[in-house]
């Protein structure tokens, strides 16, 4: 398995890259965050797939795709200082059936030992706030529109949370459009916050036909819970681009 797993990490200068700004995010959260309890969560869309006839990946084989993130998460956790005897907690987010099938549960269960779960929607109490993972939610928008259809829907989940008589989320985190937002919704003397993560994959023939001449955002979003309650959404660690 060693021999596989070095095979299988050879990379290319953009995979080099990637990794490389990885490791920087996970340093930056162990330094940055030394005193916090983490909660790291993959988003959905642990592995790229095989699918629509591709030929921009690194390895031909899904179970090659698996052992690529297992081998690289466990080296972000690592970086990142993960510790279960710290109160730190590891989620996996269920991502799109097209890339990923039912890889993310086998994902899932190799991190076993770290207290990993798996969800197709991850709710979770944080200091008295309730914060809920998905991975698509609403759309990221573009330009002079960036952000309003993640606002139209905190607001729409905040009236339907009234009407149907639920407790309302104050932070929803989602992921699948590869650009990195923020937004808020402000009712009653409450603020609600939502965020779309960055992804960590470089710009593929797909996203040139999807989202011609935009960036594709690539890092890792940060958000933070206050032991009085107090939700900071951090500026997303996003690597450098040309």
């Amino acid at each position: 398995m060693a021999d596989e797993k070095e095979r299988l990490l050879t990379y290319s200068n953009n995979q080099k890259k990637l990794y490389d700004h990885l490791i920087y995010c996970a340093r930056t959260i162990k330094e940055r965050f030394t005193k916090y309890r983490k909660v790291i969560t993959h988003n959905g869309d642990a592995i790229e797939g095989i699918h629509h006839h591709s030929i921009q990946l690194s390895a031909p084989m899904v179970d090659d795709h698996v052992i690529i993130h297992q081998a690289i998460m466990d080296e972000f956790l690592y970086e990142a200082g993960f510790s279960v005897k710290n109160g730190d907690e590891l989620h996996y987010v269920s991502g799109t059936e097209t890339h990923t099938g039912y890889t993310e549960q086998r994902i899932s269960k190799h991190f076993q030992d770290f207290g990993c779960t798996f969800h197709d929607e991850l709710k979770l109490v944080q200091y008295g706030r309730k914060i809920g993972y998905v991975h698509q939610w609403a759309g990221a928008g573009n330009g002079q529109n960036e952000g309003n259809s993640l606002t139209n829907a905190i607001k729409a989940l905040y009236y339907n949370s009234l009407k149907e008589g639920r407790e309302m989320y104050d932070l929803i985190i989602s992921s699948h459009y590869h650009k990195a937002v923020m937004a808020s919704y402000s009712q009653n003397w409450n603020t609600y916050y939502a965020m779309i993560t960055p992804s960590f994959q470089m710009k593929t023939r797909f996203g040139q036909k999807v989202a011609a001449f935009q960036r594709n955002d690539i890092g890792v979003g940060l958000a933070e819970v206050s032991t009085n309650g107090l939700i900071k959404v951090h500026r997303p660690l996003l690597m450098e681009q040309a």
